[in-house]
């Protein structure tokens, strides 16, 4: 800012006509403003206290005696004006400093006029006896005086530019942010929209499973009856094998319904003593004929671990729901590793890790949001994670997973070994 005034000062001295003579005659008023100094800048303080818009500015001691100081500072280096860098500096700091302490322009104005009132009276009685002295000199105070007050004026102005600058900068900053604000509120909007919509899809998908297990347990009830009258009613032992098959695989489709019930139907969990590795193996029993025709093999990994108080139908459909996901992300074959261990933080971690597809970075976030699936159309409801997670965190739990594209999955499962307090357990 003061180079660009510095680079201008010769014009404006020439559009002032401010001459070597107008700076002598300035020069010339040394004495004359040393023995008035004083007077002058009284006077000055005076005129201030007269008004309501500069009297404020004079309240705190210190603060006016650093003005009257300065006053009388400028006051006698009108008579020295060196018109250098260090002048164009000084100059334009009194209007910064206006600026700062909240003078009004205005005012400021006005304050090169009073100099010039109390001098020119001093100044024409002083050379009295050479009017034209009189009048060159008072011409020449003019100009300084009008020097001064536009390196003062523009420095006011420039700093003001800089404090607006600064604000709107803040304006706008503020404004980005409530955007942001903004649109992450309508995200959140959205989010709650969509759980919503979810929860009532699967209260709707609840009330179904409910009447489709029903409309078919009764029919497997009358088939099983039968099943089990024509065990003791054929001979030989592979037509009584055959009927123990079809009572056998009518069970297990009973069991499987009651699993679907208890999806589907709200009830209070009932915790128990629950070893899990009697759970996985159970899970991985009713998806025997599923991993055979997709050529997955199954390697478990089991530590000895103690039993963990849950509700044991609800843990199974768990390592259900993460089986069925690997097997999926297998669709030419591959192995289901299954560790169960302690941690290092006396946590139960469980594993479920395939190697099949993976899942896309863009894609990890959002695996446990309801409805999402990166299955083709038809082949995915976008539930079994969800209510995966649901269950986990009812034993207060957690679950996390870790992919590579290409490589496969990492389903990480901890659990308290005590249930923390608390703990819902009362269904996904």
């Amino acid at each position: 800012m003061f180079g660009a005034m510095k680079e201008e000062l010769e014009e404006r001295v020439g559009f002032l006509v401010l001459t070597e003579t107008d700076r002598a005659l300035l020069a010339g008023l040394g004495p004359l403003l040393e023995r008035h100094a004083a007077r002058f800048v009284s006077s000055f303080y005076r005129h201030l206290l007269s008004f309501e818009g500069t009297r404020h500015l004079l309240s705190d001691p210190a603060v006016k005696d650093r003005v009257l100081a300065k006053l009388r500072e400028y006051l006698l280096s009108l008579a020295t004006p060196s018109l250098d860098d260090r002048y164009v500096e000084e100059r334009m700091r009194i209007g910064e400093m206006h600026q700062r302490v909240g003078l009004d322009l205005s005012w400021y104005l006005g304050a090169y006029s009073l100099f010039f009132s109390l001098l020119a009276p001093v100044i024409s009685e002083a050379f009295r006896g050479d009017p034209e002295r009189v009048s060159q000199t008072l011409a020449a105070l003019v100009k300084i005086l009008m020097l001064d007050a536009q390196l003062a004026v523009e420095a006011y102005s420039e700093r003001r530019e800089r404090v607006l600058e600064h604000l709107n900068r803040e304006l706008s900053e503020a404004s980005r942010s409530l955007a942001r604000e903004h649109s992450l509120t309508e995200h959140e909007l959205r989010e709650t929209e969509l759980r919503a919509r979810a929860a009532e899809s699967l209260a709707s998908v609840a009330t179904l499973v409910a009447g489709l297990a029903h409309e078919i347990g009764t029919p497997m009830g009358v088939i099983r009856g039968h099943a089990e009258a024509l065990e003791s009613a054929v001979q030989g032992e592979k037509a009584q094998w055959r009927a123990r098959t079809i009572r056998d695989q009518i069970d297990r489709i009973s069991a499987i319904i009651q699993s679907l019930l208890n999806i589907a139907r709200p009830r209070q969990a009932v915790p128990v003593a629950v070893d899990l590795v009697e759970v996985v193996d159970t899970a991985i029993a009713f998806l025997s004929e599923k991993l055979r025709r997709r050529e997955v093999t199954v390697e478990r990994h089991y530590a000895a671990t103690p039993t963990v108080r849950g509700d044991r139908d609800k843990l199974q459909q768990l390592f259900l729901n993460l089986f069925l996901n690997a097997i999926d992300a297998m669709p030419e074959g591959g192995r289901l590793l299954i560790g169960i261990r302690i941690s290092a933080a006396r946590e139960l971690e469980i594993t479920v890790a395939d190697t099949g597809t993976g899942i896309a970075a863009e894609d990890l976030p959002h695996v446990f949001t309801a409805f999402f699936t990166t299955k083709p159309a038809g082949h995915g409801s976008g539930l079994g994670l969800v209510v995966a997670q649901g269950i986990v965190i009812d034993h207060g739990g957690q679950l996390e997973v870790t992919s590579d594209v290409d490589c496969g999955t990492t389903f990480t499962i901890r659990l308290p070994l005590r249930p923390q307090a608390g703990a819902a357990l009362d269904g996904a």
